[in-house]
């Protein structure tokens, strides 16, 4: 029999710190596999606590697959199972290819972040109800976190009213699903996030692209298409919209709502870039207009990518629906990602980490704009990405492809274009992707070296 004596801290559930007393042991070498632990009993006398504390130690060890009890003998330490191969992260490309295709966040968060969080998922005693399907609109826990996260943007609501999602596209795809029909039309800005087109497409939603300029969707545009009655449902990206990083004008917010009101229209806001822009933001749609607004967030771009964690909102009373499109379309969100969001916001971990996305957003915006100084580009404060206008000799789908054969993938402005009218002749350039600022420096003077050549003259003569 091993004399086995664990230090307990006493910050938790004492059989919880046993059964983690005798993990940290069976790492460390102080027990070894077919060492035998002590009785129950005499284990129990010896720590000071109750024979019921120790047995339930005991089996929450077996549980973890640490200890095998067999009947009259006793509880003895097994051997670890095979280990699996540790995770290995995503090897940086043989070829030297920069990718500034994508609008992530920028890599900066420290493991020791994770590292704590997990940690803290791993001592909680409902840790295994995390492996269960979670309700559709989310645990109680996790939809309170979206209360609070959704604070952060000025919006203040019941718990009861906020569904949890697999990051903004569940979100967006649960919304749409609620309150469409094939055959549905809906306005969207001219110049949009590509995956809507695929999302209408799904839906069977026609795409009515509506005019902007540097300010963001033209609001006299959008009201002159709904009194015509071309759609009565508009989905918009207000703040640093993506391809072309414009801010919608309180002004501008207010009159949309004006027309949405005067011709019943409801609004999607896909707002998940919001709380990237250091500036004082304008309200939201949705607290301009909760009565028929769906407002959509997430923490991809604020907290981490792989973290599908997202948020939904909309009009009070529409709860319902949207929890039966979460069931239908399997956009609830994973629990273990969630927690471990959960844990980051509830204490200042969100906030560090948010703080450090911005400043790594300005000081990379910065030396993009430092790189293309006198080009055509818009780039607002807190935009992880640029909308770099062409010249004349160039298409965007060139640009693009001269700048791939050259080692740096960019997006053409087509994959933004509702339709062939749109102001597509431009590339956007996701500086926040970069693996490095050295990456970033050499990708901008490929760049920036295209803009002047003329593609012509890269053709051989054909007689």
């Amino acid at each position: 029999m091993t004399i086995w004596l664990p230090e307990l801290r006493r910050e938790r559930p004492l059989y919880l710190e046993i059964a983690e007393a005798i993990r940290a042991d069976a790492q460390a070498g102080r027990l070894k596999p077919g060492d035998r632990l002590p009785p129950q009993r005499e284990l129990a006398y010896r720590l000071g606590v109750t024979t019921g504390t120790v047995t339930r130690a005991y089996a929450e060890a077996e549980k973890l697959g640490l200890l095998s009890g067999e009947v009259g003998r006793g509880s003895y330490l097994k051997a670890p199972a095979p280990a699996a191969t540790p995770f290995q992260p995503v090897a940086r490309r043989e070829d030297g290819l920069i990718d500034l295709s994508l609008a992530t966040a920028p890599p900066v968060t420290p493991a020791v972040e994770i590292d704590r969080a997990l940690d803290e998922v791993t001592r909680s005693a409902g840790r295994l109800d995390l492996l269960h399907y979670p309700p559709p609109e989310g645990y109680p826990l996790h939809r309170q976190m979206g209360v609070t996260w959704l604070a952060r943007s000025g919006i203040s609501v019941d718990e009861s009213r906020v569904v949890v999602t697999a990051g903004a596209q569940a979100a967006i795809i649960a919304a749409l699903s609620s309150i469409t029909q094939p055959g549905d039309r809906m306005f969207v800005e001219s110049l949009n996030y590509p995956t809507i087109k695929g999302i209408a497409r799904h839906l069977g939603v026609t795409l009515v692209p509506i005019e902007m300029d540097d300010g963001g969707l033209v609001p006299e545009a959008l009201g002159r298409a709904a009194r015509n009655g071309e759609a009565r449902l508009l989905y918009i990206v207000p703040t640093l919209q993506s391809p072309t990083s414009a801010t919608l004008s309180l002004e501008r917010r207010h009159a949309i709502v004006e027309i949405a009101r005067r011709s019943n229209m409801t609004i999607i806001e896909d707002d998940l870039f919001r709380l990237l822009d250091p500036r004082l933001q304008p309200p939201t749609l949705f607290s301009l207009a909760p009565e028929r607004t769906y407002h959509v967030t997430s923490v991809s771009k604020t907290l981490a990518p792989g973290l599908r964690v997202g948020f939904l909102i909309g009009p009070e009373g529409r709860e319902d629906a949207l929890v039966r499109q979460q069931t239908v379309t399997g956009g609830r969100s994973v629990g273990l990602a969630a927690e471990v969001v959960r844990h980051w916001i509830e204490s200042d971990t969100a906030s560090r980490i948010l703080s450090a996305i911005i400043a790594e957003n300005g000081a990379r915006r910065k030396i993009a704009l430092d790189g293309l100084r006198g080009r055509p580009v818009l780039c607002a404060p807190g935009s992880p990405f640029l909308w770099l206008k062409l010249p004349d000799q160039w298409q965007p789908g060139d640009f693009a492809r001269a700048a791939l054969d050259r080692g740096v993938k960019i997006t053409s402005g087509t994959a933004f274009a509702i339709d062939r009218r749109s102001d597509d002749r431009a590339v956007r350039v996701c500086f926040s992707g970069a693996a490095s600022l050295e990456d970033l420096r050499r990708a901008l003077r490929i760049i920036d070296g295209l803009f002047d050549e003329d593609p012509g003259e890269r053709l051989s003569p054909v007689a």
